[in-house]
Order: structure tokens, then C-alpha cells, then sequence
């Protein structure tokens, strides 16, 4: 019986220390490093055919077809004030989930994976002493004290705050 309960106690713990990660999609915006919360992407694509939209804000791209669905698309770079990207550079689409709102994605240079940050490191941006932001800092809505991948800092960007004003520039 003890031996169940051992079991038991062990399979609680180590369902505790699964709720203590959270997993971010890490991304790169003309070489700065940005992560948002994995369960807000709904999907990634690589190099979506968008099509301009006619009078619409520098941060509107367009829009893209995914399946039968219209998806709005933000340029990330054009809505953070970065240079414009390359004709010839990839592009990479993180449709963001926004339940029954419409669907919207956020366009970005790379995404070179899926890092998982245990809880403890992630803070609030004005609480990481030295940590120099990529962009203004209004777009991020914590940090990760210090990454695998860069060795250092990383935002993690609020994405109700790009789309918000991505619409009030579009």
C-alpha cells in the first residue's frame, strides 16, 4: 500500500513541477530575440502569401488565406518602428489565438523554437535590473531573467497590446 501511495504522491509532484513551466515561441525580429506564450499561438507558418490591403496602416500587411479562414497580418517590424525586411528574407506567420475575436497573426523574421522557463524566472520588465529591451518597452509584458538560447534577458510580448494598436493604426 505504501508503495501506491508513494506513487501517487510522486505522480502529484511531478504534475506540480509541469504547472511551474510555462512554454514560450521564441522569435526574432531583425536579430532581437522576443518570445510570447505558446498557448496564445494557434499556429505557425512559414512564408504565408499575404496580400496588401489597400489603405490600412504600415502595420497591417494584409491579409492571408489558412484553410478557408481570413487572417489579419500585423508586420511586426513595421508596427515596433524597425526597418523594413528584405524582399528576398523569410518570414515567418504566428497566428495568435484570440478565441472568437477575429483571427489575426503577427509577422515576424525567424523562429528558431519553443523554450519552456520555469516560473521563478519570469518577471515583470521593470523589475530585471539592466535589461536593455529591444524595442519599446510598452510591448512586453514580462521578462525571462536569462535564456538557454541567448544567455541572457528575453521579452515576452503582450500580444493584446500589438494588436490593439496595430487596429488603431490600421
Amino acid at each position: 500500500m505504501s508503495g501506491e501511495l508513494s506513487s501517487a504522491e510522486s505522480a502529484a509532484t511531478v504534475a506540480d513541477n509541469r504547472r511551474e513551466w510555462v512554454e514560450f515561441v521564441h522569435f526574432h525580429l531583425e536579430g532581437d530575440a522576443c518570445e510570447l506564450e505558446l498557448g496564445r499561438v494557434e499556429q505557425i507558418v512559414k512564408n504565408p502569401a499575404v496580400t496588401q490591403v489597400p489603405q490600412t496602416g504600415a502595420a497591417i500587411a494584409g491579409v492571408t488565406n489558412l484553410g478557408g479562414e481570413i487572417v489579419v497580418v500585423i508586420d511586426g517590424r513595421a508596427l515596433f518602428g524597425l526597418s523594413e525586411r528584405p524582399t528576398d528574407a523569410d518570414a515567418v506567420l504566428l497566428v495568435l489565438d484570440r478565441g472568437n475575436a477575429r483571427p489575426t497573426g503577427l509577422l515576424v523574421d525567424g523562429v528558431p523554437g519553443i523554450d519552456p522557463h520555469h516560473v521563478d524566472q519570469i518577471e515583470s520588465p521593470t523589475e530585471i535590473d539592466g535589461w536593455n529591451p529591444p524595442v519599446d518597452d510598452r510591448w512586453f509584458r514580462a521578462v525571462v531573467e536569462e535564456t538557454e538560447r541567448t544567455g541572457g534577458p528575453v521579452g515576452i510580448v503582450d500580444f493584446e497590446a500589438i494588436v490593439g494598436e496595430a487596429r488603431e493604426q490600421s
